[in-house]
């Protein structure tokens, strides 16, 4: 009898190991690069080593929770889908969730219905270890909503939308630099062009993390949780880490008294396209709600000091609407249409209130 495709491929659980790092993040960057949109445009966030462990190697992840395709001809890794998982807090209720994160099949093994039946083996796994529900970030030009509708179709689960993030922003410090990993109209050039320019920081306020603040700076992170409709709910040992990884700047702003009353995050990745590459930094986390726009200002222009210091030509994130644009506009930021939607697989029914009032989500 005939062997179909399909039975070509082997979807299994494995445990994690550093060891496996470097592999898969050759894995995930390869598919990324040859995606047609990034064909197209450019803007690929390339995986190295680092990237790989700034995502899945947080002291919170279940190592158990990674699934990958392996095509048995070849014996070869083709297929990939981790898993992170995090607390969500909403109407004051925490619930055990998971993330399916970085999902990549390999470009010659694309089209075979490997992301879906990796998928499936993910949400297997997570409802036999008891979690509430999974989410997944979706953006709209991109192929990851089918996938997670086809998978939701087949398991029975609903999917519910909490958010559509409706803007992306970016901190263009190279503008000419960028161009060559990232398509732009030439009009688009000229305007990043004109918000190159980092402002003076004058403020004794702001200076770099010491790991001496990670107290204050979990104390900080717990406030807006707790204060927020839905959010995700840190774990003290993962910032610790966090903040401690060689890729990672934080900047923090003091009050009066010497005691820290915000902070950013970011951590550098490499942008790629066309050929290109390009050290860029994530905009992770921003605590600014207990300060004012000068004071926002302020450290905002001083994280772009520093990120400068550290070769990066620019920063960028989607925007989570947790803190206020206004200041960052002034600091130079630049806020642009675009949309990425955070959907849940609501297999434990949890109750979706019809509006979200308000949200703190990191995207990691």
């Amino acid at each position: 009898m005939a062997t179909s495709d399909s039975d070509n491929y082997i979807i299994e659980q494995f445990t994690l190991k550093d060891s496996h790092f470097k592999e898969l993040a050759d894995l995930i960057t390869g598919a990324f690069l040859a995606d047609e949109a990034a064909q197209d445009d450019g803007a690929v966030l390339v995986f190295t080593e680092q990237t790989f462990r700034t995502i899945f190697g947080l002291p919170s992840v279940d190592r158990r929770l990674f699934v990958r395709a392996r095509y048995k001809p070849t014996n070869e890794i083709v297929g990939f889908l981790g898993t992170i998982n995090k607390k969500l807090l909403l109407d004051g209720k925490q619930y055990k969730c998971g993330i399916p994160a970085w999902l990549a099949v390999s470009k010659r093994h694309q089209r075979k219905g490997l992301a879906k039946r990796m998928g499936l083996k993910m949400l297997e796994l997570g409802q036999a270890e008891g979690y509430d529900a999974a989410f997944s970030f979706h953006e709209s030009e991109q192929h990851g909503i089918d996938t997670s509708q086809a998978v939701a179709r087949e398991a029975g689960i609903p999917i519910n939308r909490l958010v559509l993030l409706d803007k992306f922003v970016i901190r263009a410090f190279d503008i000419g630099e960028t161009a060559k990993a990232v398509k732009l109209k030439w009009y688009e050039k000229l305007y990043f062009k004109t918000k190159e320019k980092v402002g003076k920081v004058k403020s004794k306020q702001v200076r770099l993390y010491d790991p001496k603040d990670i107290d204050q700076i979990f104390d900080l992170t717990m406030d807006l949780v707790f204060k927020s409709h839905l959010s995700i709910v840190p774990e003290y040992e993962d910032m610790k880490w966090m903040l401690n990884q060689p890729n990672v700047l934080c900047v923090v702003h003091e009050n009066k008294d010497g005691k820290i009353n915000g902070y950013i995050l970011v951590w550098q990745f490499i942008l790629a396209g066309f050929g290109n590459e390009v050290p860029y930094g994530w905009l992770d986390t921003v605590h600014a709600y207990n300060l004012n726009q000068k004071e926002v200002k302020d450290l905002a222009n001083f994280m772009s000091q520093e990120a400068i210091k550290l070769g990066w030509k620019g920063v960028q994130t989607p925007y989570i609407p947790y803190f206020d644009a206004k200041p960052f506009i002034k600091a130079n930021f630049i806020f642009f249409g675009k949309k990425v939607g955070i959907d849940l697989f609501n297999w434990s029914n949890i109750p979706i209130p019809e509006k979200i009032e308000s949200i703190y989500f990191i995207l990691r």
